[in-house]
């Protein structure tokens, strides 16, 4: 989805009636539940719409206990996306927990800033087992990419990594590319090199992360959100959160080692149902809550 596209969609779901929102987001718990599981809350490198500095969970990487529990609570027909807010290229034993979650039947993908994804990793995944690889790819030279990622940005390694990818069989891949008002002039150009790559393109605008950075845009207060319905989020400690952008955990529901996937679910409703959302609602304006109501779920219709 693209620019206009993406503003289009916005527009259509603030105009629908509440009771509408609702029902669209109490349909989103329908589908194969997808879980954000943060095997790193650490990152290698700082952008500058990242709410790291504000986050009262450990920078720190998933031990084996714990991800042992996230196992054991995953229902039988989950999807996995690694992601959180750090890089789980960090991690020595990602290539084993993909492993185990494929051999549980858990379609996985992995979201990485692409400085770590070399050759041997990329072989070590697709090993692994792994159904989808999206890098962050936020321009092609340093001059853009630096104003975006003032700390550790390395787009040549990237775009090396990423070339290199293109040539292997196996995983899907998708570039996402999020704007901001520094490098907006170089969406069409970063477009286009993925899609020479033959890598799929995301686009998404830069928002306030849960009220974190920044000011909200002027539309932003609209109820609902397909994000919470859609994706739940499973911290480095195994913590259940309304959202990867509740850095200061103030929506937590509780731990994997104390709920079910039901008990979950039962939030979730109790959440939609009676319109209560989170602190970190409050001030969020990212596109994607509202896109994900408009198109129907992640996939769209």
């Amino acid at each position: 989805m693209d620019a206009d596209a993406t503003q289009r969609a916005v527009a259509r779901v603030r105009s629908w009636p509440a009771e509408r929102r609702r029902s669209s987001n109490l349909g989103l718990l329908e589908p194969a539940p997808l879980f954000d599981i943060e095997v790193a809350s650490a990152c290698n490198i700082v952008c500058a719409f990242c709410p790291r500095d504000e986050m009262v969970r450990p920078k720190t990487l998933m031990d084996d206990v714990t991800f042992g529990a996230v196992l054991n609570f995953l229902p039988e027909n989950a999807v996995a996306m690694i992601s959180g807010l750090g890089d789980a290229l960090l991690h020595p034993r990602l290539e084993a927990m993909v492993g185990r979650l494929v051999g549980r039947g858990v379609s996985t993908c992995l979201i990485t800033n692409g400085i770590r994804l070399t050759p041997s990793r990329q072989a070590a995944l697709i090993a692994a087992g792994i159904a989808e690889i999206q890098v962050s790819v936020h321009g092609l030279n340093d001059d853009t990419v630096r104003q975006v990622v003032p700390l550790g940005a390395n787009p040549k390694a990237v775009r090396v990594n990423l070339e290199q990818l293109a040539t292997k069989r196996g995983p899907r891949v998708r570039i996402n590319f999020v704007e901001t008002p520094e490098n907006a002039h170089a969406r069409d150009q970063v477009r286009a090199w993925a899609e020479n790559l033959g890598f799929r393109f995301f686009y998404r605008r830069q928002h306030t992360r849960g009220g974190t950075i920044g000011a909200a845009r002027a539309d932003a207060g609209c109820a609902g959100c397909g994000i919470f319905a859609s994706v739940t989020f499973l911290s480095v400690e195994g913590d259940i959160m309304p959202c990867v952008n509740d850095v200061r955990g103030e929506g937590k529901l509780g731990n994997v080692r104390d709920f079910t996937w039901s008990d979950v679910l039962a939030w979730k409703r109790r959440v939609i149902n009676e319109d209560r959302w989170f602190s970190a609602c409050t001030d969020c304006d990212d596109d994607f809550r509202w896109v994900l109501l408009d198109q129907g779920g992640l996939d769209g219709p």
